[in-house]
């Protein structure tokens, strides 16, 4: 049997929620750290993950650790690093700043 390839579909768009000022722990300043643990924990990994990548590449490519180590970025490099550095600041660290005064079992506000 093949797969039935004209089937209606039932999707929906999906609906919006304000969870940034929910309180899932109890505790605003407890749901703002561990935001920010996963946060960093997923972007920590993906970056660990791509430089395995990139050293066992450079490793067959003849780069060396020493080349590595005292590579000097350019001004361009610099500048284009520090903004990738802010973004993720605000992503790592920007729940530190939610207020979190909405209850969890308290209804969302309708748009």
């Amino acid at each position: 049997m093949g797969t039935e390839t004209n089937r209606p579909t039932y999707t929906v768009e999906a609906i919006p929620s304000d969870i940034t000022n929910a309180v899932f722990l109890g505790n605003p300043a407890l749901d703002n750290v561990v935001s920010c643990i996963i946060a960093m924990s997923a972007e920590m990994w993906a970056s660990k993950r791509r430089m395995k990548v990139l050293e066992s590449l450079l490793a067959k490519k003849g780069v060396t650790q020493d080349m590595i180590e005292g590579y000097i970025p350019t001004a361009d490099e610099s500048a284009a690093w520090e903004k990738e550095r802010d973004r993720f600041i605000s992503l790592a660290m920007g729940p530190l700043a939610n207020d979190g005064f909405r209850n969890i079992a308290t209804g969302f506000p309708q748009r």
